[in-house]
Formats: structure tokens, C-alpha cells, sequence
């Protein structure tokens, strides 16, 4: 039985790509979380975060997270951050995927979330962390913002589920070949 830890991605993008405006805010995603909501559904949220015990995102993510509170209930988070003045509660901080990758295997985490920004979860990507991804699609064309992955190189994906859910969202699943 193997023992290395399982990285999941579960983000949500607009049509055009984009999981954050041009000002980085998430805003945009309030009509449609309403939506599901009135429509008794959390995305599969719940069964998703449920056996997570560690996330992993970029600085601005983190400072985002840190303006609602930490969410997350006791679970550890790992900020990807080239300003390693970086100190927060209930975090350790990394400046390269490597180095982060060893802090959350040493510390013994299982389930880990790739949260974001798009540079995290490129170099995530890169670095062959997923093993799987569900990106939930919201009918909205931004226009312009913060991509869900930066540019790198090329990646195939499988797609394992599609599920048309309340709102026009498409969520799909994905497991990562490599």
C-alpha cells in the first residue's frame, strides 16, 4: 500500500479561465454560490474538504483566506511565497514547490488541497502533485483577470465525471496523467 499523500485540486473558473477578476477579487463567484445554495447544494464541498488536513496556496490567496478568517477549521496551510518575511498563524511558508512539497510530507498530511492562485497551482501541476482536479465552471466570461493555471508547459488530463448542476455550473473531474 503505498503511503504518499493524495494532492486534490477543487476550484471554481469562469468560462474564459479565470478564477479571480482583474483586481483579484472572487466576488464574481457570490450569484452562482447563491445558487447553489437556494438549490440546497454546497458543490460537493462538504464531502470534499472533509478528509482534507492540509491546503497549499500562493501568498495573495492566503491573504484573501485571511480576510474572511481562517476557514478551515485545525487545518495546516502551506503558503507558496517568494517573501520569506512571511509569518501567519497555523502556516508554514516555502519559496519553491520542493521545499513546501517536504515541510507537508515530514509533517505527515494525507490529504492535501492545491488551492490556488494560478501560479501555485501551476508549479503544483508541474511538480506532478495532483492526482486529481475538479474545476467547477461558471457561465460568466470575465473578460480579464488571474488565470486558474499560469503558463508552463503541457499536461494531459482524463476526464472521470461532468455533472450539470444548479445555475448553468459544469462541474468536471478530472484525474492527472502523467
Amino acid at each position: 500500500m503505498s503511503t504518499r499523500p493524495t494532492y486534490a485540486g477543487y476550484i471554481a473558473m469562469s468560462l474564459d479561465g479565470f478564477i479571480a477578476d482583474a483586481n483579484g477579487s472572487v466576488e464574481w463567484l457570490d450569484p452562482f454560490n447563491a445558487a447553489l445554495g437556494e438549490a440546497g447544494d454546497d458543490g460537493g464541498y462538504g464531502d470534499f474538504i472533509g478528509p482534507i488536513d492540509a491546503l497549499v496556496m500562493g501568498r495573495a490567496t492566503y491573504e484573501q483566506v485571511m480576510g474572511w478568517g481562517w476557514p478551515y477549521e485545525a487545518r495546516a496551510g502551506y503558503v507558496l511565497t517568494r517573501q520569506m518575511d512571511f509569518t501567519g498563524d497555523n502556516v508554514t511558508a516555502a519559496g519553491d514547490i520542493t521545499a513546501l512539497r517536504t515541510a507537508i510530507e515530514a509533517n505527515g498530511h494525507r490529504h492535501i488541497w492545491i488551492m490556488g492562485g494560478g501560479e501555485t497551482q501551476r508549479a503544483a501541476l508541474d511538480n506532478g502533485m495532483f492526482d486529481n482536479l475538479q474545476v467547477f465552471v461558471m457561465p460568466t466570461l470575465l473578460g480579464d483577470g488571474l488565470p486558474c493555471f499560469a503558463p508552463g508547459k503541457q499536461h494531459n488530463l482524463s476526464l472521470t465525471a461532468s455533472t450539470e448542476m444548479p445555475g448553468g455550473i459544469m462541474k468536471l473531474d478530472y484525474a492527472i496523467k502523467e
